[in-house]
């Protein structure tokens, strides 16, 4: 199914473009995925009842994409920063980038890093989750070929992306900026990073919007132009990747997110003060680039935990997915909700204290 679905993916045209995003979120809902579900929740429900099972054995699984944004989920769980607090996290197979909003919609996860255009897609749809806190920031890059050296140049040339992506409104916001729109350029929309970088190397692309380390080796490789790197139109410090955690777990295990949120702010300190360890910890199994690559990028998009003045610029990106008629309204007040975020700094502000400065900084 999962090739299927990455075959109708690549060159979707714009007239399709659409309806073929509600389609992939709808199947999320579809009672297959759900009962599938269900059987997964009562296998976990048996194993926690077995006597042998501990309240150490908990485990979180968190869908996740693939960019430098994510890095605080993979490198905690390679240093087992989780069990500090009592439980592992593992992080499942996620095929292609819209798989993230489907596992997190139908329960198949807890928790996800996720963009948060993505999960505002499928918010909107009716899924049952939250964000509760940041993940990655910045990074969302616009590359193109050498002879390419401004948005006005891209007119009638072939754009890579994620369908309803951040990296995917970026562009929309970029062309707006300049008097364009999507019916001057085509979008070609692909299922994964790595996929989309060797269509960007082999030419079947002009331009392609992508996150770190992949966005890099396109620049390095081709001796590329970036054409935006978001900073110019959003600011420092914008966020792309957040934490989501299904309502049902803020509600009846709160603390539990809260040890999550620890977690990343844990992760994100020894990220910032040793990114060559994080880098050597995380390429190869997490991000299919080499590693001069991931270490060249490491500034581009940064760990941020703390986006608790980003709320605003989250929901105003929902005006450009309601132009592309990705959603039909836009996601209420509880799509956000940082109050366990704003306890564990409250109850840690040595955990804030030591990354403020270097966010700050983004």
């Amino acid at each position: 199914m999962f090739e299927s679905m990455r075959h109708l993916s690549i060159g979707i045209g714009r007239q399709g473009r659409r309806h073929f995003l509600k389609l992939g979120i709808a199947a999320a809902f579809t009672p297959t995925l759900l009962n599938a579900c269900a059987k997964s929740d009562t296998t976990a429900s048996n194993t926690e009842a077995s006597p042998s099972a501990s309240a150490a054995a908990r485990t979180i699984k968190f869908s996740h994409g693939s960019g430098l944004c994510n890095m605080p989920l993979f490198y905690s769980s390679e240093k087992k920063l989780f069990e500090k607090y009592g439980f592992s996290g593992t992080t499942a197979l996620t095929p292609l980038n819209a798989d993230i909003a489907a596992q997190l919609a139908t329960g198949q996860v807890e928790m996800a890093v996720i963009p948060f255009t993505n999960a505002i897609a499928a918010y909107t749809q009716g899924a049952s989750f939250r964000v509760v806190g940041g993940s990655g920031v910045q990074g969302l890059i616009v590359v193109a070929k050498p002879e390419i050296k401004s948005f006005a140049d891209l007119k009638g040339k072939k754009v890579g992306t994620f369908q309803a992506d951040t990296l995917d409104i970026i562009v929309y916001d970029y062309l707006k900026k300049n008097n364009m729109s999507y019916k001057d350029v085509e979008m070609v929309y692909f299922g994964d990073s790595t996929e989309m970088l060797n269509a960007y190397l082999a030419g079947q692309v002009d331009s392609i919007s992508s996150i770190e380390p992949y966005a890099t080796k396109a620049k390095t490789s081709t001796n590329g132009n970036i054409l935006g790197d978001g900073k110019d139109i959003y600011g420092a410090g914008y966020p792309d990747c957040v934490i989501a955690a299904r309502n049902e777990l803020i509600e009846q295990e709160p603390e539990v997110v809260k040890n999550v949120i620890r977690t990343f702010f844990e992760a994100q300190y020894e990220i910032e003060n040793n990114f060559e360890e994080a880098a050597k910890t995380t390429v190869g199994k997490y991000y299919k680039t080499d590693l001069a690559s991931v270490l060249q990028a490491a500034k581009a998009q940064p760990p941020g935990v703390d986006i608790r003045d980003k709320r605003d610029f989250m929901y105003s990106r929902a005006d450009s997915m309601l132009a592309l008629n990705y959603i039909n309204k836009k996601p209420d007040e509880q799509f956000v909700d940082f109050s366990l975020l704003e306890e564990v700094i409250k109850e840690n502000p040595e955990m804030l204290e030591r990354v403020k400065t270097k966010s700050k900084l983004a």
